[in-house]
C-alpha cells in the first residue's frame, strides 16, 4: 500500500465528511470573494467552450448546468450575442453572488441586463424543473459530479433544439488540491467498496473516464466526440482493477461535444 494511497484515503475521508455536514459549498479552488480572478475564471471558461466547441453564441438560447457560484458566464456570452441564458445546478451557490461582482463584471465587459441572468433550481439527473429547448447546453467542471450520467444525457437529448449542440468540459482529475498534480488519478486507486462507503457524498466526482460520457451520449441517440486537453504525462500502474488498461486513462481533462444525429461519422470517436 502506497504512501499516496494512505494520503488521498485520508484526505478524501476529511473531505467526505466535510461536505456530508456542510455541503457542497467549494467548486472552485479560490475565494469567491477574488472579485478579478472570478472574472478572468468566467472569460476563461467561455473562451475554452468557443474554442473546443468551434462555437458562436449570436442568437443562440443557451442552458448552462452547475454555473457555480456566479453567473458570469452567462453575462459574458450574452454579450457575445446570445438571445438567451438560463442557469440550472442542484445547489443555490449562484443566488450568492454579491452585487460588487456584478458591478465590477459589467465594467470588464460592458453593461448587460442582470434580468435574463435566470437561475433555477434542479434535481440530477431528470432536470424535470426545465422543459424548453435549447440551442446550446454548456458545463465547466460540474459531469464529473453527477453520478448518472447516462441519465442525465437522456434528459439533455429532450432539452436539446434539433440543431442543438452540448459543449461539457470534465475535470476528470482527483478534486483534492493538495493532490492534484501530484496524483492527479489517486480517485482510481480506490475499489468501489471503499470509495462507495468511504468517500462518497453529494457532488462526489463520479470517476468515469471520456469513453463513458461517449458511451453515455451514444445510448441516448447523440453524436459525439471528444476534445483532448491535459494528458496524463507518465505511465500510472496504480489504479484499481476496473480502470486498468483502458485506452483513455491518460485523459486529465477533456471537452465532450454532442449533438442530434447527423449521420457525420467524425462525431463517433474518441
Amino acid at each position: 500500500m502506497s504512501l499516496y494511497y494512505l494520503i488521498g484515503l485520508l484526505f478524501g475521508v476529511v473531505n467526505t465528511i466535510r461536505h456530508r455536514v456542510r455541503g457542497y459549498r467549494t467548486p472552485r479552488p479560490f475565494d469567491d470573494s477574488d472579485i478579478d480572478r472570478a472574472i478572468a475564471h468566467d472569460e476563461s471558461v467561455v473562451d475554452r467552450w468557443a474554442a473546443r466547441g468551434d462555437l458562436s453564441f449570436i442568437g443562440m438560447k443557451i442552458l448552462e448546468l452547475g454555473p457555480g457560484p456566479d453567473l458570469g458566464t452567462g453575462a459574458i456570452m450574452l454579450r457575445r450575442g446570445a438571445a438567451s441564458y438560463a442557469a440550472a445546478d442542484l445547489f443555490p451557490l449562484a443566488e450568492a453572488a454579491s452585487e460588487e461582482f456584478y458591478a465590477r463584471l459589467s465594467e470588464k465587459i460592458g453593461e448587460f441586463d442582470r434580468e435574463a441572468l435566470s437561475f433555477t433550481l434542479v434535481s440530477f439527473p431528470d432536470l424535470h424543473e426545465l422543459s424548453e429547448k435549447f440551442d446550446l447546453v454548456v458545463s465547466n467542471a460540474t459531469l464529473e459530479h453527477i453520478a448518472d450520467i447516462p441519465s442525465l444525457f437522456v434528459a439533455l437529448s429532450h432539452l436539446l433544439a434539433d440543431n442543438g449542440i452540448m459543449c461539457h468540459h470534465v475535470d476528470a482529475k482527483t478534486h483534492m488540491r493538495w493532490l492534484r498534480d501530484r496524483d492527479p488519478l489517486n480517485i482510481l486507486r480506490y475499489s468501489d467498496t471503499i470509495y462507495d462507503r468511504l468517500l462518497s457524498f453529494p457532488g462526489a466526482p463520479n470517476r468515469l473516464r471520456a469513453g463513458d460520457y461517449v458511451d453515455a451520449a451514444h445510448r441516448a441517440g447523440l453524436d459525439t466526440r471528444i476534445v483532448p486537453g491535459r494528458k496524463l504525462d507518465r505511465s500510472y500502474p496504480h489504479v484499481t482493477a476496473r480502470f486498468r488498461n483502458r485506452e483513455d486513462l491518460d485523459l486529465l481533462t477533456f471537452t465532450v461535444i454532442c449533438s442530434q444525429p447527423s449521420g457525420d461519422p467524425e462525431m463517433k470517436v474518441i
